[in-house]
């Protein structure tokens, strides 16, 4: 078989193990995803798209392209999916299209052969394999950053058709999460000329004048919308959700602590693409530096690094734009792997991730046999009314995977790109085992299915508005996906008139849910974790 073809089948038989497990068969889990439902749901049922609405109160948190595209997956395929898995069909979609341009600009910067290098080290960052099966609008705003890199490696030879392209992503960066992707990659474009004078030409303008006629309509119309609809709305998600955040004014959750927090972050996150990257520079340390091949990546990285670390808000999803550069850098290193190099790492590669491997199975069994106890008595401090619960079609799953592995493991190939190949395959393979042997465990854990159980029968038919208080995003999201309750936020909305009060509280002392006055009469309460949840109603 033509090589080229091996390599596409090997990457499509990897994505489907690596993707679809996380995407099917689970509830939506807090906080990210969670919330991200209860947007896209009020988009289905609704049709508004300009005003990103969650439970009864607007949400202008991120602009709405990633809840427009979940919305129409939802539309078409729900009557086949349940709808939270056919709006998560939009990970698959976005991850699909980020794998595409940052192959297509490894292989345009990097050589042919080179591109599937570079998906594979993309895949197989642990910080990307988690959020890329959530609900997140990160995964629109990687797929943006991919396309537009992509654009800015073909403007070195077609100067219009890159601009185009790269204007094209920063404007669906634009769109998925806000002024981030489009800062940084614009930060990016315009130190390119004083880092090498590949760009130091007429070419350059006209690249920069493709980027300003694909990026205005993205960067236009929603804002516009959204402005002729609310002033008020479209400044809180401007100022707010943009600078706001960048200058730590509105006091979110996920302060930085630290001087650098992103540098002790990507030290796990994006490992292997970091230090394969750090391995290409130094085999080319002599050359490296006025490369532009290697100077646009590099770049990129260095920018958005720098910003995010000037950021006075930092999450670990926050990051996976730098992923990027780094997968397409990282596939140069593959010319530095000397025969012994690849020897070592496949073996130490698959002895590790077989004793993972088997750790997962041997867990799962215990839960059947109860021996050895620890282990069902460690999920019970988290789930405790947790019962084992065979499924044949998981166990299916995780077998067909596992042998999968083993004939990896006995008739593998030694070619240096093959290296980055099992350490993905790996990883694929524990994140599947995951999501099948051990998915009722942790889906019972994280999702809010039966927690919020008799809460409609005890608001009846007709119950009116509901006020919240102190009800988070992603409980309100959930309130309204499971039990089909909108609450109206009272710390948004200000007081409200309303005869239901549904309060959120913690099961810890003096944490407790407590009625405004006597007058106020408990009708119902779940509980998810510490999470504590009374309803009152008020008597007449």
């Amino acid at each position: 078989m033509n090589p080229s073809r091996t390599r596409i089948l090997l990457l499509a038989l990897l994505f489907a193990a690596w993707m679809l497990p996380g995407v099917v068969g689970r509830d939506p889990w807090k906080a990210d995803e969670a919330y991200t439902v209860g947007l896209v749901q009020n988009i289905v049922e609704t049709g508004n798209w300009v005003v990103p609405t969650l439970g009864a109160d607007p949400f202008m948190e991120k602009p709405p392209v990633f809840f427009i595209t979940a919305a129409v997956l939802a539309q078409v395929f729900s009557p086949l999916l349940p709808m939270h898995v056919a709006m998560r069909l939009a990970c698959v979609v976005y991850v699909g299209l980020a794998m595409l341009f940052v192959g297509l600009c490894s292989r345009e910067l990097n050589g042919p052969g080179k591109g599937w290098v570079a998906v594979l080290a993309l895949l197989g960052c642990l910080g990307y394999v988690h959020h890329a099966h959530m609900l997140v609008t990160d995964l629109g705003l990687v797929t943006g950053c991919a396309l537009a890199l992509y654009g800015a490696a073909i403007g070195l030879r077609r100067a219009w058709l890159g601009g185009l392209l790269c204007g094209t992503g920063c404007g669906l960066a634009f769109l998925a999460k806000g002024l981030l992707g489009p800062g940084t990659l614009g930060l990016t474009i315009l130190c390119l000329p004083i880092f090498s004078k590949a760009w130091r030409t007429r070419d350059f303008w006209r690249l920069l004048g493709g980027i300003v006629i694909a990026a205005l309509p993205w960067l236009i119309i929603w804002p516009l919308a959204l402005w002729q609809r609310s002033p008020k709305l479209f400044m809180d998600w401007f100022w707010d959700n943009n600078f706001g955040r960048f200058l730590g004014q509105n006091q979110l959750a996920g302060g930085s602590s630290s001087l650098l927090p992103y540098a002790k972050t990507l030290l796990y996150f994006a490992c292997p693409a970091l230090p394969l990257t750090l391995l290409a520079l130094w085999h080319e340390r002599r050359t490296a530096w006025w490369k532009p091949q290697i100077v646009l990546p590099l770049l990129n990285f260095l920018v958005t690094f720098a910003v995010l670390n000037a950021s006075r808000q930092s999450r670990d999803n926050y990051a996976l734009p730098m992923l990027v550069p780094l997968a397409v850098l990282a596939a140069r290193a593959v010319d530095a792997f000397s025969p012994r190099f690849v020897k070592v790492a496949n073996r130490a590669g698959f002895a590790f991730f077989s004793v993972l491997a088997v750790v997962a199975w041997f867990g799962w069994l215990a839960q059947f046999t109860g021996t050895p106890a620890l282990v069902l008595e460690r999920i019970r401090e988290q789930v405790p009314d947790f019962a084992p619960e065979f499924q044949i079609w998981a166990f299916a799953v995780a077998l067909l995977a596992s042998v999968g592995w083993l004939c990896l493991l006995l008739r593998h190939r030694s070619e240096s790109g093959m290296v980055v190949a099992h350490w993905t395959a790996g990883l694929a393979l524990l994140y599947l085992l995951g999501m099948t042997l051990w998915l009722p465990v942790t889906n019972r854990n994280m999702s809010y299915r039966r927690d919020f159980v008799g809460l409609r029968e005890a608001l009846g038919a007709t119950p009116g508005a509901v006020v919240g208080r102190g009800v988070g995003e992603p409980q309100r999201a959930m309130l309204s996906y499971f039990a089909g309750v909108r609450v109206v936020c009272e710390e948004i909305r200000g007081p409200q008139e309303s005869r239901w009060l549904l309060i959120q509280g913690a099961t810890g002392e003096n944490r407790r849910p407590q009625p405004p006055d006597a007058s106020w009469r408990l009708v119902w309460q779940g509980t998810h974790h510490s999470e504590l949840f009374h309803l009152y109603r008020q008597e007449s």
